[in-house]
C-alpha cells in the first residue's frame, strides 16, 4: 500500500507541474498577444542595452503592461535567440502587440517604414549616402558590403563590385534597416526585372549582360531625355562596332570621382575608366541604371550616328551627327550657347 501511495504522490505532483507549466505558456501567449497600454505614437529613446534598463525606459513611457512579465519574457527571448537589444530612437506605434513590441526592441525596426528614393543613375557612394540621410544606416558597412566579392556572388553577381546591380526606385524600409537587408532588396528588385525583361532580349545580344548594365549605365549618365536613350544607346553600338573609343564624358567623371565640367588634362587620365584613352567598354556599371536605360542598351535604335553633343539650350536634348564635320559644327555651336 505505501508503494502505491507513493505512485499516485509523484503522478498528482507530475499533472499538478505539467498544468502550471500549461498555465503559464498560455498566460505568456495571451500577455504577448495583448495591445501595449499606448494611445498614440511616440519616439522612445533606448540609451541602456540592458533588459531591466530597457523594461524601465518602457515602463516609463507607459508603452507596456506588467514589466515584470515583459522583462521575464524578454530575458528568455535573449537566451534563446542570442541577439542584443536595439539602442537608439524606436518609432513605437499604438496598441501593438507586446509580442510586436519585443521584436522591435531586438530589430530596431519600427512599424513605420520610410519612402526612400533611389534616383535612376545613382553611384554605390550615392545611394550609400541617400540611406545615411534617410534611414541612419551605417553607410560605410553598406559600401564594403557592396564590395564585398563574397555578397556579390552570393547573390549571383560574378563581379567584386554591386555597382550596377541594385534598381533605382521608391523603396518602403525600415530606420536603422541592416545594411545586408538593403542590400538583398535592392538585388532581387534588379533580378526580377532583368528575369522579367531583359533574359530574353539578352540572347539577341553579342553582349554579356555585365556590359549591357556597363552601357546601360553610360546611357543613364548621358540623357535626362527618355527619348534619346536608345538613340544614344545606337551610336555607343556604332562605335563599338567599328572600333572607335567611346569617348564618353561620364567614366571619365567615374574615374575622377565627380561629376565635373571636365578639361583637357582631365582626359589624360590614366584608369580604365578613361573611354577617351582606352578603347571598348569600361571594366563595369559607373553607377546603377534605371529600367529604360537598361532596355535602351539591348534594344538600340538602328542609324548611322556616331557622335552627339548637348544642345545648350537647358533642354537637355543633343545634336546627333555621323560625321566628325556635322559634329564640329555641333560643338562649336554648344560652346557658344555655353559661353553666352
Amino acid at each position: 500500500m505505501p508503494k502505491k501511495q507513493t505512485h499516485i504522490s509523484i503522478k498528482t505532483k507530475l499533472t499538478l507541474a505539467t498544468l502550471i507549466i500549461m498555465a503559464i505558456v498560455v498566460s505568456s501567449i495571451v500577455y504577448l498577444l495583448s495591445s501595449i497600454p499606448l494611445h498614440v505614437t511616440k519616439e522612445i529613446t533606448l540609451q541602456d542595452k540592458s533588459i531591466s534598463g530597457t523594461v524601465e525606459t518602457l515602463s516609463q513611457a507607459d508603452a507596456i503592461d506588467h514589466p515584470f512579465a515583459f522583462y521575464v519574457l524578454i530575458s528568455i527571448y535573449h537566451g534563446i535567440s542570442g541577439r542584443n537589444l536595439y539602442e537608439g530612437e524606436l518609432v513605437v506605434e499604438p496598441m501593438i502587440s507586446h509580442a510586436r513590441l519585443m521584436k522591435l526592441l531586438f530589430t530596431g525596426q519600427s512599424g513605420v517604414t520610410i519612402n526612400v528614393v533611389i534616383p535612376e543613375g545613382s553611384d554605390l557612394r550615392r545611394i550609400a549616402s541617400i540611406l545615411k540621410k534617410r534611414l541612419d544606416i551605417d553607410s560605410s558597412q553598406f559600401m564594403k558590403n557592396s564590395l564585398d566579392d563574397s555578397v556579390c556572388k552570393a547573390l549571383g553577381v560574378r563581379q567584386t563590385s554591386m555597382e550596377g546591380y541594385y534598381m533605382p526606385d521608391t523603396y518602403n524600409m525600415y530606420k536603422k534597416q541592416l545594411p545586408s537587408e538593403i542590400i538583398k532588396k535592392l538585388a532581387v528588385i534588379h533580378q526580377m526585372f532583368w528575369n522579367k525583361r531583359c533574359a530574353s532580349l539578352l540572347k539577341q545580344s553579342s553582349y554579356t549582360k555585365h556590359e549591357i548594365l556597363t552601357l546601360a549605365s553610360i546611357i543613364e549618365a548621358e540623357t535626362s531625355v527618355a527619348s534619346e536613350r536608345t538613340r544614344i544607346s545606337g551610336v555607343y553600338h556604332n562605335r563599338l562596332k567599328r572600333g572607335i573609343k567611346l569617348e564618353a564624358d561620364p567614366t571619365v567623371q567615374y574615374a575622377i570621382g565627380k561629376r565635373k565640367r571636365l578639361y583637357y588634362s582631365d582626359l589624360r587620365i590614366d584608369s580604365p575608366y578613361n573611354t577617351y584613352k582606352y578603347s571598348g567598354l569600361p571594366p563595369g556599371p559607373i553607377n546603377c541604371p534605371g529600367r529604360e536605360s537598361i532596355l535602351a542598351a539591348l534594344q538600340p535604335e538602328h542609324h548611322d550616328y556616331v557622335f552627339f553633343v548637348a544642345k545648350g539650350d537647358g533642354s537637355g536634348e543633343h545634336v546627333f551627327s555621323s560625321n566628325g564635320r556635322d559634329h564640329e559644327k555641333a560643338v562649336n555651336a554648344y560652346r557658344k550657347k555655353r559661353d553666352m
